[in-house]
């Protein structure tokens, strides 16, 4: 049971990083990689912890500790995230480099392991899977395992340092537009960061016990998976709540800090209705909507805008994705050639190729979700209503 646990965490973390990685229909962000990268650590390190708690580890021996130094990706990768998003960062900068210095040093510590004959470390694995606590009794770097007593430190501090970003984030924003977006993401990042104080909780209660075994020799096998559960808990809870609250994926195109990172300037509601209108008034008239695979970026780069920022306009102010707004214009121009008569030269489904629809199945989809009804329906409607008004039938 307590397997089926890890087994479904790391699913659903491994299906939010591809959502992240891979989704359509929502720009990709800076922050959405950050995300991605720390649910794939996450994940990674789980199935280092099942290898071991199964036994199997003995069939991958060359895995063995390859979970280490990813441990300390963690809290970093977690604070660069929240600072993505507050921040409205879009890439990397050099003194984030900084950051990696404790997962560099790790994997340099257990270079003599890493490259160990498949013959010893066959031996390590299997004195590790009968007993965990050889895990902390064997030194297999060149320093002492207690160096792995430095992972809750490391975790304290870089938790702490996200709880401050969040909090001069609120002191500072006072404005009131799009609150409510606002809120919607100033949520998730306070529920990520709690499970991630979480976990760095349950750890340090698991530093305690492990110590406490380790001081009076008794197997700490049973301290490890229990203390692992919350940590697996933690991660389901957040990836699912990812899948489940698409809009956080949106950031906060429309802030931005000064130079000195401590005033935050928000988009004014003139210059939003007036990109508002802008991205209208080009739907509208240029009919971009009509070439198949039209993306965000296409649209971003005609407006002159950023990608992230009309995905947002669009949500915001038409509470549609980029794809189901434009798909709304596309079946707008088939309605509009079905009344002039063209189904009388076009089949349907070449009415709505020529609108940009790709196959049936997304003209179909598409078309329901706005008329709430099939296009077949939909224009038996018009015909019993051209009947009824004494016109031809179509």
């Amino acid at each position: 049971m307590g397997d089926l646990i890890f087994i479904g965490s790391v699913f659903c973390a491994l299906i939010s990083a591809y959502i992240l990685l891979f989704k359509k229909n929502i720009v990709q962000l800076f922050s959405d990689r950050i995300l991605a990268f720390l649910f794939l650590c996450y994940s990674y390190c789980t199935i280092g912890y099942l290898l071991i708690s199964s036994g199997w580890l003995i069939h991958f021996p060359f895995l063995y500790r390859t979970s280490a130094p990813i441990n300390y990706l963690i809290p970093p990768l977690a604070y660069l995230y929240v600072k993505s998003v507050l921040n409205n960062k879009n890439n990397w900068r050099w003194v984030d480099a900084l950051h990696l210095i404790p997962f560099i040093l790790i994997s340099i510590n257990y270079i003599p392991l890493f490259t160990m004959s498949i013959e010893n470390k066959n031996a390590i694995v299997k004195m590790v899977v009968d007993n965990y606590t050889n895990n902390f009794n064997i030194q297999d770097g060149y320093l002492s395992e207690n160096i792995q007593f430095l992972r809750p430190i490391q975790s304290l501090i870089y938790i702490l340092l996200q709880w401050r970003l969040i909090y001069t984030f609120e002191k500072n924003n006072k404005s009131e537009i799009f609150q409510e977006h606002t809120a919607i993401v100033l949520t998730w990042l306070k529920k990520f960061t709690i499970a991630i104080t979480f976990t760095i909780l349950t750890f340090l209660i698991f530093v305690i016990g492990v110590i406490y075994s380790l001081s009076t020799k008794q197997n700490i096998n049973d301290i490890v998976f229990y203390s692992s559960i919350p940590i697996a808990i933690s991660l389901f809870y957040l990836s699912s709540y990812l899948i489940i609250n698409s809009n956080i994926f949106l950031g906060l195109p429309y802030f931005d800090y000064d130079k000195n990172n401590i005033k935050v300037e928000v988009l004014d509601k003139a210059k939003y209705e007036a990109e508002i209108e802008a991205i209208e008034n080009l739907i509208s008239h240029e009919k971009p909507y009509l070439k198949q695979g039209f993306s965000i970026n296409e649209l971003s780069l005609k407006l002159g805008l950023p990608a992230k920022l009309v995905s947002f306009l669009i949500n915001s102010h038409f509470d549609k994705n980029f794809n189901d707004f434009i798909n709304t214009y596309r079946v707008s121009h088939v309605i509009d050639c079905i009344k002039a008569g063209d189904l009388q030269n076009y089949t349907l489904y070449a009415l709505a190729t020529q609108a940009g629809f790709s196959n049936k199945t997304s003209f179909v989809n598409a078309f329901k979700k706005v008329h709430n009804t099939t296009p077949s329906q939909f224009i038996a409607n018009i015909e019993s209503q051209n009947i009824g008004n004494g016109h031809q039938v179509l």
